[in-house]
């Protein structure tokens, strides 16, 4: 399980570091879009559970189901880590996200939360921890 907030840079050749603390194995995991532009990393076993999931509740005569799948599953993409731990990052995945320099990196259970800082910020302002607190509350009774 991951937990935590780590802050840290994009280099010049658009790779970070995934930080020691949520080691991964590239071969394990894949990149993709995450919900409200942040990067998911998630482990290859749980995206194959998703997809047969969704495969399976949404019809093949169901065309804009159809089309919300092969979103979703074109937007996976595999771990290129180099030597030293540095991950390349796909420039349309560092657009989607709104990644300019500074990234925050989030530990979210079975997978990792890679954000621009900006973006990331922008969108948490809209409430308190507090107010995401009771929301959580209210939705898991």
């Amino acid at each position: 399980m991951f937990s935590g907030e780590i802050a840290h840079q994009l280099d010049e050749k658009k790779r970070i570091r995934i930080p020691a603390k949520f080691k991964i194995d590239p071969n394990e995991f894949l990149l993709s879009k995450g919900v409200n532009h942040c990067i998911y990393v998630t482990p290859k076993d749980v995206v194959e559970t998703k997809a047969s999931e969704y495969k399976s509740k949404i019809s093949e005569f169901d065309r804009e189901g159809q089309f919300a799948i092969s979103a979703y599953m074109a937007s996976f993409k595999p771990i290129t880590m180099d030597q030293h731990g540095r991950v390349s990052l796909p420039p349309d995945l560092i657009e989607y996200a709104g990644i300019k320099k500074n990234v925050v990196t989030i530990g979210s259970f079975d997978r990792l939360e890679i954000w621009g800082e900006e973006t990331r910020a922008e969108l948490f302002k809209e409430k308190t921890f507090d107010d995401y607190i009771n929301i959580l509350a209210e939705r898991i009774k």
